[in-house]
């Protein structure tokens, strides 16, 4: 499936079915298990509506009942999600066939294709249309996993490899080597991916492409840049101007008008001027016209769209009269370079002086943009609103503006005439004013957002604040910028959730940190509320830092109101449950009363902090059944799924595997389903792994945990990879598999030692022990225990396994080392951490025996449920 910027297509067996825009939006609100009430109230519409609506989706789509309708709506954004993601052509593609025939052929035998040429010459469009063209012939069979596109034109060169990850679905995960989980997934893509605009950041995009393109997998990508990206097997296609008609040759209509350069101003120009024809009459000067700008289709385009204030005659004279002026200066740039610029100059200095303003505060804006945006960025000055949805549409007829998919518009300027506004905006004197109400615009925006993620409209809103990444980030940018500390912590408030739902945790670490580096952060409620969202950042890499974090808000909270002081006793509580667990209950209580009555979502996100840490089991499902039962009403779906999944982790940790698990679990996937959240539905697959191997099904558990395992890996979940692989050890060691063991118990130690998941850790170093005094390794097997048992006592009740420790298999050790032995080596391992102990312990040390123990000589303990 491919998606417009502004708005997705609908997916092919929508489409093919005859279902309408508006049929589609409901079957997505079906697929939320919304009623049909809240279907109406959504989209403004009677209930009789929805249920005429849902009649013809039944009949459409084949359904049998609602049920069935919704699992389908599911499946489609599932599918919507893992598909082709290409932004919708502004305009149609004039000429290129042969182009496009040549480029599809070098797709079919070559992995890297590489379109080069100038600014203007139209790479990135016949490089979309190649794409789509690929996708519709036989080799669609050789990208199952559709056409990703990573756009490169916004992005700084350290985020170039985040940039490719989000378009193969990797989640960058702060502290994971990228490129190594990069060449993991596309080894097993079979994918087009279109790098889009890779010459300012040609270096970096050229190590990552060769990365994947080595990772042995059947990844394909299609490149544009001005320039090769350098790498081994690259075939570099020069992409040229349009033809032209020679100078010396006919310039009849009849004659010149085959000619692709021709073709696209005629086709541009009646767009333009709908009265416009092609005669002998004006063919000359339209001829000269295409030969004068060298083909380039943006600067025909420009020209083109002038056709209502000048004929081409009068067209052409104007532009040899500006281009002399122009290129003066210029001699040694690229003759085509030259052309391009002086075009984009003479048609900025066509427009009047509103024109010019509004053009200039475009520059603002790093990618696409909507009205209200605008408006925004223009107030306070001479352009007021009306006057900007006067002048805006000037600014598209002049093609200087492009419209940008369906539904709510939305507007972008292409990235050359976008370079061009900057610099202008620059030179004007009012950058840093349009720049501070950029920032202003975007600070409400992402806050109005935040409050709508807790709503059954989150789906809507985290693809709004998707669209506007790049917007966001760059006004927080500009606060970090200028030292506008209160701002700063503001919008990291606001985006919280959507990094970590969306997947942008490198992003939030990154911004965290240049946050911490402005300046010492004020006691303020706002400063406070940045600060315990800047802790959950964190929580997930180091459990240490977001602690010391949540201190310090607590500390700047205790002279303010008490919803502050609440939600920095919620962080407190939330990040000491690997630091000081006993610190977990009396700061969770506190932040519980804090909030009261008003502020529901928040009580009952710290009830489901109070289920994951108490340790008493019924205590923790109710407190977990109330915070479910708010989400629910509350149409948070990716929050009701999340604490469904935790109260199911709760029970299987304590043993318990009955139908009442096996029911949240169920209702957790499907929530993840409808709100379209795929780290919510492995979550889902992960416990029902664990309900298997309590079931004694070890085969189909470690069949749930390898299905998984990939994704889990890609979205960068440290703590549920471990149980996977900690899983898959324990069954690997059943099956009398030593080594294959050890190599995924201690990748489950090493994923999930950062983390903080102590029951896993404790389970995943007794287990890695057990294999090792197996391997006749006893002294690392005792290094093992000693970390596992520091492990164990410095978590909370809660998080201790609740078996005690394998006593047979620490007999078993001190038998063969000996007691003096055993303590000092145990010792040791008590004073380090587990990733040291790793370090101490070399994986297939030399000389071990990897011949099993005698049966009850030490076994890995059977896999219980985690946390």
């Amino acid at each position: 499936m491919r998606h417009h910027e502004g708005g997705p297509r609908l997916p092919d067996r929508l489409a093919r079915a005859g279902v309408t825009g508006r049929e589609a939006e409901i079957l997505w609100a079906v697929a939320e298990r919304l009623r049909n009430r809240e279907i109406a109230e959504r989209l403004h519409v009677s209930v009789r509506t929805v249920e005429s609506h849902i009649a013809a989706l039944l009949r459409k789509l084949g359904a049998a009942d609602r049920a069935a309708l919704a699992e389908t709506g599911a499946r489609l954004r599932r599918a919507a999600r893992a598909g082709a993601v290409l932004p919708a052509p502004l305009t149609s593609l004039v000429g290129r066939a042969a182009e496009t025939s040549e480029l599809v052929a070098l797709l079919g035998t070559h992995r890297l294709v590489t379109l080069i040429g100038p600014g203007g010459v139209g790479k990135t469009r016949l490089a979309l249309h190649v794409a789509e063209s690929a996708w519709a012939t036989a080799l669609a069979d050789r990208f199952p996993g559709g056409i990703r596109l990573a756009d490169l034109a916004p992005v700084e060169p350290e985020s170039v490899g985040d940039t490719f990850a989000r378009a193969l679905g990797v989640v960058p995960e702060p502290g994971w080597p990228l490129r190594d989980i990069l060449r993991e997934v596309a080894a097993g893509s079979g994918c087009l991916l279109l790098a889009d605009n890779c010459e300012h950041v040609v270096a970096e995009a050229a190590e990552i492409v060769a990365d994947l393109l080595g990772a042995g997998g059947a990844l394909q990508v299609l490149a544009t840049s001005r320039e090769p990206l350098g790498i081994p097997g690259e075939v570099a296609y020069q992409v040229r101007a349009l033809p032209l008609p020679a100078a010396d040759a006919s310039e009849r209509a009849e004659s010149i008008a085959p000619y692709d350069a021709v073709r696209l101003f005629v086709d541009r120009a009646t767009a333009a001027s709908p009265g416009f024809a092609l005669t002998d009459t004006v063919a000359p000067a339209v001829a000269a016209l295409c030969r004068r700008l060298d083909g380039l289709p943006l600067a025909i385009e420009l020209a083109a769209s002038r056709l209502r204030t000048f004929g081409p005659v009068e067209l052409v004279e104007h532009l040899d009269q500006r281009f002399e002026l122009l290129s003066a200066g210029a001699r040694t740039a690229p003759p085509r370079h030259r052309a391009l610029r002086s075009t984009i100059d003479w048609s900025y200095q066509l427009l009047d002086h509103g024109e010019r303003a509004l053009f200039d505060r475009l520059g603002v804006f790093p990618a696409d943009f909507d009205l209200a945006a605008i408006v925004s960025a223009c107030e306070g000055e001479d352009l007021g609103g009306e006057a900007v949805i006067t002048l805006l549409p000037r600014l598209v007829d002049k093609s200087l503006v492009c419209t940008v998919g369906r539904g709510t518009r939305r507007y972008r300027l292409l990235e050359t005439i976008r370079a061009y506004a900057a610099q202008r905006l620059a030179g004007s004197g009012g950058e840093q004013a349009a720049r501070r109400r950029h920032a202003a615009h975007y600070l409400v925006f992402a806050e109005q957002a935040a409050e709508r993620l807790r709503t059954s409209d989150q789906r809507a809103w985290l693809d709004r604040m998707t669209m506007e990444q790049p917007n966001l980030h760059a006004a927080l940018a500009h606060d970090i910028g200028i030292g506008d500390v209160e701002s700063v912590w503001r919008m990291i408030a606001a985006l919280q959730r959507f990094w970590d739902v969306t997947g942008r945790r490198r992003d939030a670490h990154k911004w965290v940190r240049q946050a911490l580096a402005v300046a010492d952060p004020p006691a303020t409620p706002a400063v406070v509320a940045g600060l315990t969202e800047a802790c959950l950042i964190l929580d997930s890499r180091d459990a240490r830092a977001a602690f010391d974090l949540a201190r310090k808000a607590a500390s700047l909270a205790a002279g303010l109101d008490d919803v502050t002081r609440a939600r920095a006793a919620r962080a407190v509580g939330m990040s000491a449950t690997w630091i000081r667990p006993e610190l977990v209950a009396p700061a969770l209580q506190e932040a519980l009363a804090g909030f009261g009555d008003e502020h529901p979502w928040d009580g009952a996100l710290t009830m489901q902090g109070i289920a994951i840490t108490t340790a008493d089991l019924s205590r923790a499902l109710q407190w977990g059944r109330d915070s479910a039962a708010f989400f629910r009403r509350a149409g948070d779906q990716i929050c009701a799924a999340n604490t469904l999944y935790l109260m199911a982790q709760r029970s299987l940790f304590a043993g318990i595997a009955g139908d009442e698990v096996h029911g949240w679990l169920t209702e957790s996937r499907a929530l993840a389903e409808a709100a379209g959240s795929e780290a919510d539905m492995a979550h889902a697959t992960v416990g029902f792994g664990q309900l298997a191997w309590l079931r004694g099904d070890h085969d189909r558990a470690a069949e749930l945990m390898s299905e998984c395992l990939p994704t889990l890996r890609r979205l960068g979940d440290r703590r549920c990879t471990g149980r996977a692989l900690h899983m898959l050890g324990q069954r690997a060691y059943e099956n009398q598999e030593p080594a294959r063991a050890e190599e995924l118990l201690r990748a489950s130690v090493e994923a999930i030692a950062l983390a903080g998941q102590s029951f896993v850790l404790v389970s995943a170093l007794e287990a890695l022990a057990a294999v090792y005094a197996a391997q006749q390794r006893p002294r690392s097997a005792a290094v093992l225990l000693g970390t596992a048992h520091s492990v164990r006592e410095a978590a909370g009740a809660h998080m201790r396994p609740p078996q005690p420790p394998d006593q047979e298999l620490r007999h078993t050790l001190v038998r063969i080392l000996g007691t003096g032995s055993f303590v000092s080596a145990h010792a040791q391992g008590e004073r380090l951490s587990p990733a040291e102990t790793l370090r101490l312990v070399p994986f297939d040390e030399p000389g071990s025996s990897r011949t099993p123990l005698s049966e009850g000589s030490g076994k890995p303990r059977g896999q219980e449920a985690t946390e």
